[in-house]
């Protein structure tokens, strides 16, 4: 019987599973795929397993306290929003994520958004495509970027590298709204810090918003904050639908109180067809696409496993997102038939 038992919950059972093995080589594990089709076969699934690989749903509070013998649940993505970390913690299971899988991905995204909304390009498609109109005096005016201010609120490894293209390829002056970003990186990306959400979007021409969804930044963005944008502002979303308040966002574009909006996300997906948004001239849209390409495929996969394998090993994986759990692993390694320790920490 192997040590450690890992199990991967997924769309299907047969993946090859190259990262998993390749990060766990050195380790005793044994795989089991498993492809849940309800939170009963989730729970089931889960019971027994040292570590918990997900892909997708069954991140509910049920299942996590099914899998009473798990150190680590590590998902694939960069969003953990699906997982109740709370419930996690209490049963001192660290949660990892993929951070850092897309970062590159994803802030493409913003900046083509960005320099899209700038130039009007869908706009100008549409119309010559659809009508063959050579007006353009609706598309302006347009105002060169390199004299704009970009406003970025989040200033992870996604923000990061936003500011490194908008702000230092396109010279676009920069403010950063994010509450736990250490002073140095600021320093380091030569942007502004502003410590009042509502500054950064009274000042900024593109807003754009790359922040996790929990219950801290759910609907940080709404009407207050639509409220004192400019009437020539864009504002551009490619984390979480639901940090913005989609009926403010809605109404804000309807009662021209922002130019236009780039969204890759919605509070509601699949997108409802009859979304007004989707109607809107002045909204570019994209399935929630941001962090795809061929690269961030396998970097998911490197990256969750890589969390696993430092668990596994007993040390605090790198991208550990309840560093809270720590007080629980002391108790935990002293239940029947706990062995070894977590080293380091997750602050």
């Amino acid at each position: 019987m192997a040590k450690h038992r890992v199990v991967v919950l997924g769309p299907t059972t047969d993946a090859p599973l190259y990262h998993e093995r390749a990060e766990m080589a050195d380790l005793d594990v044994e795989f089991v795929q498993e492809s849940p089709k309800s939170e009963g076969e989730a729970i089931e699934a889960v019971r027994g397993a040292d570590a918990i690989m997900m892909r997708g749903g069954w991140g509910t509070e049920q299942v996590i306290r099914a899998a009473d013998e798990a150190q680590v649940l590590a998902v694939y993505s960069h969003g953990f929003n699906h997982i109740d970390v709370e419930a996690a913690t209490d049963m001192g299971i660290i949660v990892t994520n993929g951070a850092g899988m897309c970062a590159e991905e994803v802030s493409n995204q913003a900046v083509t958004m960005a320099l899209a909304l700038n130039r009007q390009v869908v706009q100008t498609t549409n119309q010559l495509r659809n009508t063959g109109d050579w007006d353009r005096s609706a598309f302006l005016p347009i105002d060169p970027i390199d004299e704009q201010t970009l406003g970025i609120i989040g200033f992870g490894n996604i923000g990061r590298q936003v500011a490194r293209k908008l702000g230092q390829g396109w010279r676009m002056e920069t403010l950063v709204y994010d509450p736990y970003v250490e002073p140095w990186i600021i320093s380091e990306y030569g942007v502004e810090q502003v410590f009042e959400l509502n500054e950064l979007c009274s000042r900024a021409d593109y807003i754009i918003v790359v922040v996790p969804l929990n219950t801290e930044t759910f609907h940080m963005i709404g009407r207050e904050q639509f409220d004192v944008m400019k009437n020539s502002a864009f504002f551009i979303n490619v984390c979480r639908g639901s940090v913005t308040d989609e009926p403010a966002l809605i109404d804000a574009l309807n009662e021209g109180k922002i130019r236009g909006a780039g969204l890759d996300v919605f509070e509601q997906e699949p997108v409802d067809p009859g979304n007004p948004l989707l109607q809107m001239e002045n909204v570019i849209t994209a399935p929630h696409l941001a962090g795809a390409s061929t690269r961030s495929a396998w970097l998911a996969s490197q990256r969750a496993s890589q969390q696993v394998a430092a668990v596994l090993r007993g040390d605090w994986p790198s991208a550990g997102q309840n560093p809270e759990v720590a007080y629980k692993l002391n108790e935990k390694r002293r239940m029947k038939g706990s062995q070894g320790a977590i080293h380091g920490h997750g602050g």
